[in-house]
């Protein structure tokens, strides 16, 4: 995970990402077998019966199992290219996104847009939004929300790309290499899970309207009385100072802009890394030697 992206989690969640340096294995296996489809449950215990029913089968062939060559060197060529193309769009996303919050651009929404800002002949120019959930969902549908509705398009491009090439590997493994019940076991559990992760991976897109909402609300949770601004640019500037504290951007949806492109950028590579990572370890198959691995050890039995 790159530091970039783990800052981008703190300032958006409020949060940091901490990872367990222990991982608690059978919890995870438990998780595991709980997220598999039923169906594919069934498949796998009936392909787990057949290869212990029949021994030959088991002992004989090729020493590799569920291994594909045109699938692997395809995975390995592509995903690269995939994240390449992705940080390239975001490359993109960012300096467009960066210019149309100018302050130029920010200060005439804000006048335009719905009489953000008012003035006051005596006190000077101030922000129209008040503390309560109306105000901040009108003031955050009518600026953020632009924003985070032309990223999700991005995203669901990015994943489906990667739907693509999944199903390109899928079927070059499962015709190149199940061909029988011991190299069905991999493939079989393999698509068990892929419901669990579609579910995932909409939920990971929903999350990039939740937390910019709650990023957002965050700035305008203060009762303090409201701040008043010499002219209407200085007070444009200073809208939203919760996401710029060190006077960083030029304004303050500048720093808001950055902090979510980083955190979008950084959640859609994490997805197509963990998808690199999950067909890495599925077409590289398992050596025959390995076939004890889906065996049920006798806790009777005794070591010599």
């Amino acid at each position: 995970m790159e530091e970039s992206f783990r800052r981008a989690i703190r300032k958006m969640t409020g949060t940091s990402m901490r990872l367990s340096a222990r991982p608690d294995r059978p919890l995870m296996m438990a998780t595991l077998s709980q997220s598999m489809m039923v169906t594919w449950s069934i498949a796998l215990f009936e392909h787990l019966d057949a290869m212990i029913n029949n021994r030959d089968e088991a002992v004989g062939g090729s020493e590799l199992i569920s291994f594909s060559e045109t699938a692997w060197k395809l995975c390995d060529a592509s995903f690269p290219q995939i994240k390449a193309d992705a940080n390239k769009l975001y490359d993109e996303f960012r300096a467009k996104w960066m210019q149309r919050f100018s302050t130029d651009e920010v200060l005439r929404l804000l006048l335009e847009g719905g009489d953000f800002l008012t003035h006051d002949e005596e006190k000077g120019w101030t922000l129209t939004v008040k503390n309560n959930k109306q105000d901040i969902s009108a003031f955050y549908s009518a600026t953020i929300h632009l924003l985070v509705s032309d990223a999700e398009p991005l995203f669901v491009r990015m994943h489906g790309r990667v739907m693509q090439l999944q199903e390109k590997l899928c079927k070059y493994w499962h015709g190149e290499s199940a061909v029988d019940a011991v190299s069905k076991l991999l493939p079989c559990l393999e698509s068990s899970l892929r419901e669990k992760e579609n579910a995932m991976i909409v939920s990971l897109r929903m999350s990039l309207n939740q937390i910019a909402k709650k990023r957002f609300a965050a700035a305008f949770a203060s009762k303090s009385q409201p701040r008043y601004y010499t002219s209407a640019t200085s007070c444009a500037r200073n809208v939203g100072r919760f996401w710029n504290p060190h006077y960083a951007y030029e304004n303050c949806f500048l720093a808001f802009t950055d902090d979510f492109c980083d955190y979008a950028r950084g959640l859609t590579l994490q997805i197509i890394d963990w998808y690199q990572s999950k067909w890495a370890l599925f077409l590289r198959g398992f050596n025959r030697g390995q076939l004890n691995l889906f065996e049920t050890m006798n806790p009777n039995r005794t070591q010599n």
